[in-house]
């Protein structure tokens, strides 16, 4: 019934998260269009489409690396039209993982953490990278970037509330609970990160998706 209770909780926060982001995705396709960029406009509405095509997946909650990938890459195509100037980014993903099955929403809130902490913070461009990689029985999803980095209080403060199961910072804690909840305690996010230079937080869970 715990269990239960705490999908429904994070099916919720999910939902109050996207509207937000289509909001602000409409704003900038409006812009473009006044600003007489159609074709700009056509290929953003293309990315928010796909977006939200995944998104959905006909109410599937697990869906394909490959998926979630192309998921987290619209997103990231999306929002390099925004901030061209201050991102780029990179995603790795080997042929023979793409049809590991794993939890929707995955790696989007950690590159969404990494642009809005982390790119947003430094002073000139940054880059994302996004990789997949095998590790035998498991799969590690690493998203890293070179932007402002954690400040050790709150890195310290960010790793306890990951121990103690508690919210802070909704990306990063949302993807922690959920891999948690679907593999066990063993599995879960990792962050380590350096102020001024950058972060780098990892994602392991079972290569074969067998939920406790």
């Amino acid at each position: 019934e715990r269990k239960l209770r705490r999908f429904a909780e994070m099916k919720a926060l999910q939902a109050q998260i996207e509207p937000h982001f289509l909001y602000n995705t409409l704003d900038a396709i409006m812009w473009l269009v006044e600003a007489e960029k159609q074709q700009e406009a056509v290929e953003m509405l293309g990315q928010l489409s796909l977006f939200f095509r995944i998104s959905l997946s006909k109410g599937q909650d697990v869906i394909s690396l490959k998926e979630e990938i192309e998921h987290t890459r619209s997103y990231m195509e999306i929002q390099k039209r925004c901030y061209h100037d201050i991102m780029d980014y990179k995603i790795t993903l080997p042929k023979e993982l793409e049809e590991v099955r794993l939890p929707k929403l995955t790696i989007q809130p950690l590159a969404e953490n990494a642009l809005f902490h982390g790119v947003k913070e430094k002073r000139g461009k940054s880059m994302i990278q996004i990789a997949c990689q095998d590790l035998e029985e498991d799969i590690l999803i690493i998203v890293e970037d070179n932007g402002a980095g954690i400040k050790p209080d709150k890195l310290r403060e960010l790793e306890q509330a990951r121990k103690e199961g508690k919210r802070i910072g909704f990306g990063l804690a949302a993807v922690h609970e959920r891999v948690r909840l679907y593999y066990g305690a063993s599995y879960g996010v990792k962050i380590n990160s350096k102020y001024g230079e950058g972060t780098r937080v990892e994602v392991r869970m079972p290569k074969e998706f067998l939920p406790i």
